[in-house]
C-alpha cells in the first residue's frame, strides 16, 4: 500500500492536493493507494515516524514507528505559524527514521532546490505552488504513479550493487544509486582518491576500479556518453537543448552530454522497457 502525506501551510492547496489523489485513485483504479493524513502542521507528519514518551524526571525517549511506504508532499516554508520548523528540517527528520519514503517538495520558486541539494535530502521530485490548475493536477498525478511504481519494483529494491572502496567492501541498494562518474584526474576540482565517483542517496564515495568495469558489471546502469554510467530509475526527466542532451536526476542534478551520447541513452533505454527490465 502507498500511503500518501500532504503538508502544507495553505489548507486550501492541501485540500487541493487531496482532491487531485482521491480522482486520480478512481480514475487510474489505483486500490493500492490511500490518504494517509492531510494537514497544516508539519509535527502531525513527524508523529507517523515516531513516538515521544516523557517521563517524570521530564526525560525524552523517541522510538520509531514501523515503516510504511509513503509518498510525502511537503511544504519547505511553513510561515509565521512554524517560525523554528521549515520543510527541510522536517525531510532531515524524517530521514533519521525512514531513508525510502519519497519526498515530494512544494515550493514557492526553485531557489529553494539549492537548500535540498545542500542538505543531501533525497527528493522524487518539487511541486511548484505557482503552477497554474490544469498543470499542478498534471504534475501531481505523475509524482503519484512514479512514486506507486517505485514501491512495485520489489526485486529491484532488494537487488544490492557491490562496490569496492579502497580495502573494504560497500554493498548499496540499487534504487539508491543515481550514477558513476569517470574521475579525471586532471580536475583540480575532484578529490583524487579513486577512479570512479559513486553518487548514491547517502553521499559520494570513491571508487578503486575504472568506469568500464561497472560498465560491465552493473548492466543495471546504461552509459551516457564517455563519463557517465546513469541508474534509468532515478532520471526524472530528460530534455534537449541544442547540442546537449540533459538528464535531471533524482536529487536534482542535471548531467549534460553530447546529443549523440543523449540519444544513445535513450535507444538504450527504449531497447530495456522492451524487454520489461524497465
Amino acid at each position: 500500500m502507498l500511503n500518501i502525506v500532504i503538508c502544507d501551510d495553505q489548507l486550501q492547496l492541501v485540500e487541493s492536493i487531496k482532491k487531485t489523489i482521491e480522482g486520480a485513485i478512481l480514475i487510474e483504479d489505483l486500490i493500492d493507494v490511500q490518504i494517509e493524513l492531510a494537514t497544516t502542521n508539519p509535527n502531525d507528519v513527524l508523529d507517523l515516524f515516531r513516538t515521544k514518551v516523557v517521563h517524570a524526571d521530564q526525560t525524552e525517549v523517541v522510538t520509531p514507528k514501523p515503516l510504511k511506504n509513503r509518498l510525502i508532499f511537503l511544504d519547505i516554508n511553513f510561515g509565521q505559524d512554524y517560525p523554528y520548523l521549515d520543510g527541510i528540517k522536517v525531510a532531515r527528520d524524517i530521514r533519521k527514521f525512514d531513508i525510502s519514503s519519497n519526498i515530494v517538495f512544494v515550493t514557492s520558486s526553485g531557489e529553494e532546490r539549492a537548500d535540498v541539494l545542500e542538505q543531501k535530502i533525497v527528493a522524487l521530485g518539487y511541486l511548484k505552488k505557482s503552477l497554474g490548475e490544469d498543470e499542478l493536477r498534471g504534475r501531481i498525478v505523475d509524482l503519484l504513479l512514479t512514486a506507486r511504481q517505485r514501491m512495485s519494483m520489489s526485486t529491484l529494491d532488494r537487488k544490492m550493487i557491490e562496490f569496492k572502496t579502497g580495502h573494504a567492501k560497500r554493498y548499496v541498494n540499487l534504487m539508491d544509486i543515481y550514477y558513476l562518474k569517470g574521475n579525471d584526474l586532471k580536475d583540480i576540482d575532484e578529490p583524487r582518491q579513486g577512479l570512479t565517483i559513486l553518487c548514491e542517496a547517502n553521499g559520494i564515495s570513491y571508487l578503486k576500479r575504472k568506469l568500464k568495469f561497472y560498465d560491465e558489471e552493473v548492466p543495471e546502469l546504461i552509459r551516457l556518453g564517455r563519463s557517465y554510467l546513469v541508474n534509468p530509475l532515478n532520471v526524472r526527466e530528460t530534455r534537449t537543448s541544442g547540442r546537449k542532451g540533459i538528464l535531471t536526476m533524482a536529487n536534482g542534478e542535471e548531467l549534460s552530454v553530447l546529443r549523440e551520447s543523449f540519444n544513445a541513452y535513450e535507444a538504450q533505454v527504449n531497447e530495456m522497457r522492451e524487454k520489461g527490465l524497465l
